[in-house]
C-alpha cells in the first residue's frame, strides 16, 4: 500500500478534488507549507505506485522531517491519521467528517504545558478531551499556563483529586475572581495557607470535631475576600452551631452579605432582627388561625415584602385580626387585604382603625337606609357600592337618600329603586329633602293593570285538522 491513502469516508463522498469545506475552514489558518503537503499527498493518494514519503519530499523539496511535521499539524486537525504499524502511513479523512473534533488550539503552543501537566499527574492518562478541557478554560479566562499547572498541584496534592472536571472547575471559579496569572494563584493559595488556623476556629464556633477540609478553606478564603472579618464569621457561626454546619452557614454569610452586613456588630444586629422577624411571624400566623410547619417560606414570600412596603407590625397583626373574623384564614388571603390596604395608602396601625371606624360608619348609615326601607338589615357589598355612589360620586345628602328610602318600602331590591331615583333627581337638579317630597306628592299614582285575555276562536274544521294531525305523530321521536 502505498504512503498515502484515502480513507472510507473520503472514498464515500464520490470525489477526490479539494472540498470547499477544507479551503473556506482550514486554509486560512494553515502554514503554506503544510497545505503543499496536504494538497501533494492527496494527489498521490489515487495513485497506488510510486506513492512513497521520499517522493513527496523530492518533489516539493522538502525534508522527510519537514513533510511529517505537516501530517502532525493535520492530524491534529483530525484531517489525517498517521499510522505508526506496520509502517508509517498517512490516512486522508473526510473534512466533512474529519475523525475527532476540530482541535482548538495550535498543538505546538500547549505541547510543553501538556507536558508539564503529565509530570503532575504522572498515574494519570490524559486524553485528548482532557487537554482540550484544559486550553479551552485557559483561552476563554486567558489564564496562563503556569496559573492552570499550580492550581493543577493544588488539587493533587490538598483536594486529592486529578479527575479533570474537578481542576478545570476549581479554575473556572478562581478565574472569575480574577486569579488567571502565577503571582494571583500563588497569592491564593499562601491565603489559603494563612486563614487554615481560622477555620479551626471557625469549626470549633460550629460545634464541629472533624477537621476542616481544602473546600471549607477556599469557603473561609471567600468570605474574607467579600469584606467579611473573622468576629463577623465567628459570630454567624455561633448562630448555626450545631444547626447544619457549613452548609448553614454558607446560607447564611449569603444573607448577611446580601445585607450588607459584614462586621460583628451588623451581623449580631441582622441576626436579632431575624429572630424578631421570625417570632413576629409566628404571631402572624396564629392571629388568622392557620399553620406553618416551617416559617422560612411565610417570611420571605410574605411577611418580608409587607415590611418592606413600610407596614407597621401592629398594622399588620390588626390586618391578621381582620381577617380572622372575616374567615380569612390563609397568608395568601391575607395578602389580598394588606394589598387593597396598600393602594389606598394605608400602613399604620392609626390608619387602619381610622378606615374600619369610617366602614362602620358608612355601615350604620346603609343599615339605616335598609330599615327605612322596611328591608332586611343585611348589608352586603353592593349595597355599599350603591351607597359610595349616592355620596360621595353623586353628592346626596343622607337625609335625601332616607327621604327616597322610606318610599321603597314594599318594593323588590329597594337599593336599586333609591338608586333608580337618585339618578331622575340628579338629572332634574333636585338634591334637597324638601325637593324629593315634591317629587313623590306630585309623582301619579300607579294603578295595577289588569291583565288583558286574548280571545282566539277557531273554526270546527280548524280544531278537527289539529287533533287529527297529533294523531298522526311519532310519540317514540319526541322522547329525550
Amino acid at each position: 500500500m502505498g504512503f498515502c491513502c484515502l480513507g472510507r469516508d473520503y472514498i464515500r463522498e464520490g470525489y477526490t478534488q479539494i472540498d470547499n469545506v477544507f479551503l473556506s475552514k482550514y486554509l486560512a489558518d494553515a502554514d503554506a507549507i503544510d497545505v503543499k503537503v496536504y494538497l501533494y499527498g492527496l494527489l498521490l493518494a489515487k495513485e497506488d505506485r510510486d506513492n512513497t514519503l521520499e517522493r513527496i519530499a523530492y518533489a516539493l523539496r522538502l525534508t522527510e522531517e519537514r513533510i511529517i511535521s505537516a501530517y502532525g499539524y493535520w492530524q491534529d486537525l483530525g484531517l489525517v491519521t498517521i499510522r505508526q504499524t506496520p509502517d508509517f502511513q498517512v490516512v486522508y479523512n473526510s473534512v466533512k467528517m474529519p475523525v475527532s473534533k476540530t482541535v482548538l488550539y495550535n498543538a505546538r503552543e500547549f505541547s510543553e504545558f501538556v507536558d508539564e501537566l503529565r509530570r503532575v499527574f504522572p498515574e494519570k492518562i490524559l486524553s485528548e478531551q482532557d487537554v482540550m478541557k484544559y486550553v479551552e478554560t485557559m483561552q476563554s479566562y486567558k489564564m496562563e499556563q503556569n496559573a492552570m499547572l499550580l492550581i493543577a498541584r493544588y488539587c493533587r496534592d490538598k483536594r486529592g483529586t486529578t479527575n479533570t472536571a474537578s481542576v478545570v472547575g476549581l479554575a473556572s471559579s478562581w478565574a472569575k475572581q480574577g486569579l488567571t496569572t502565577m503571582n494571583a494563584v500563588n497569592e491564593r493559595l499562601d491565603e489559603l495557607e494563612k486563614d487554615s488556623e481560622d477555620t479551626r476556629l471557625l469549626f470549633a464556633e460550629l460545634g464541629l470535631k472533624s477537621k476542616p477540609a481544602v473546600e471549607d478553606q477556599e469557603l473561609f478564603a471567600e468570605w474574607t475576600k467579600q469584606g467579611f472579618q473573622l468576629n463577623a464569621i465567628l459570630t454567624a457561626a455561633r448562630a448555626c452551631k450545631r444547626k447544619g454546619g457549613m452548609s448553614k452557614l454558607s446560607r447564611l454569610m449569603d444573607e448577611l452579605y446580601s445585607a450588607g452586613a459584614l462586621t460583628s456588630i451588623e451581623v449580631d444586629a441582622y441576626l436579632k432582627e431575624k429572630e424578631d422577624i421570625r417570632k413576629f411571624t409566628g404571631e402572624v400566623i396564629r392571629t388568622i388561625g392557620s399553620y406553618y410547619a416551617s416559617l422560612e417560606m411565610p417570611i420571605e414570600t410574605y411577611v418580608n415584602p409587607w415590611l418592606k412596603l413600610g407596614y407597621e407590625k401592629n398594622a399588620i397583626l390588626a390586618i391578621a385580626k381582620f381577617c380572622f373574623l372575616r374567615n380569612v384564614k390563609t397568608l395568601d388571603g391575607m395578602q389580598t387585604v394588606i394589598d387593597k390596604f396598600y393602594k389606598l395608602g394605608i400602613v399604620t396601625l392609626d390608619g387602619i382603625n381610622a378606615y374600619v371606624s369610617r366602614q362602620a360608619k358608612i355601615d350604620e348609615s346603609i343599615k339605616e337606609v335598609l330599615e327605612k326601607a322596611n328591608a332586611e338589615p343585611f348589608i352586603s357589598n353592593r349595597d355599599r357600592d350603591f351607597y359610595r355612589a349616592f355620596i360621595e360620586d353623586w353628592g346626596f345628602e343622607h337625609d335625601v337618600v332616607l327621604a327616597v328610602a322610606e318610599n321603597a318600602s314594599g318594593k323588590p331590591f329597594p337599593m336599586s329603586y333609591i338608586n333608580k331615583i337618585l339618578l331622575i333627581f340628579k338629572q332634574n337638579g333636585i338634591n334637597t329633602v324638601s325637593g324629593a317630597k315634591a317629587f313623590f306628592e306630585s309623582a301619579p299614582v300607579e294603578k295595577k293593570k289588569k291583565p288583558t285575555l286574548i280571545k282566539q276562536e277557531y273554526t270546527a274544521e280548524e280544531i278537527s285538522s289539529v287533533f287529527r294531525d297529533i294523531d298522526d305523530l311519532d310519540i317514540d321521536s319526541l322522547r329525550i
